[in-house]
């Protein structure tokens, strides 16, 4: 018999077995389909699919907008009877939008009052006095203190 040493008992280690694979995946499962035939039947049902939910979401749409003219529409003539009982005219939309104006599309911008100059001609106590009795002048009565 051959000498047996520890160190060649505990620390070798067997040969690998190539033959055997690991693999999350079961060995009869299958990533592509099994049939080339039923790929276009997917396909086919995909689009139907897709065609019928397109169709319903339009039919939707257009219940939907019947059913808010009719609401435009009765509100409307309540408009109108309130027109009538009070003699009111109605608003031409027309009229109520600005004339297009060219170059900027919004009004132009308000700046800062502009404050005076360090000049000697302005006085606030000048203006104040000056106003105040521009006022007095215009009331119908006097004031005691005048």
């Amino acid at each position: 018999m051959d000498k047996l040493n520890v160190s060649s008992l505990f620390l070798s280690t067997p040969a690998p077995n190539l033959t055997r694979r690991f693999s999350l995946v079961p060995p009869f499962a299958k990533s592509t389909p099994s049939s080339p035939s039923s790929t276009p039947n997917v396909l086919r049902r995909k689009s139907m699919i897709e065609s019928t939910v397109a169709e319903a979401r339009r039919e939707a749409e257009e219940k939907r907008d019947a059913k808010y003219a009719k609401m435009e529409r009765q509100r409307e003539e309540v408009r109108q009877g309130i027109r009538e009982k009070y003699n009111i005219k109605k608003k031409e939309e027309a009229c109520a939008l600005p004339p297009p104006c060219e170059g900027r599309l919004t009004a132009d911008k308000k700046g800062p009052i502009p404050l005076p100059d360090d000049d000697d001609n302005f006085d606030p106590v000048k203006m104040a006095t000056n106003a105040l009795n521009t006022i007095t002048e215009k009331l119908p009565f006097k004031l005691p203190w005048k």
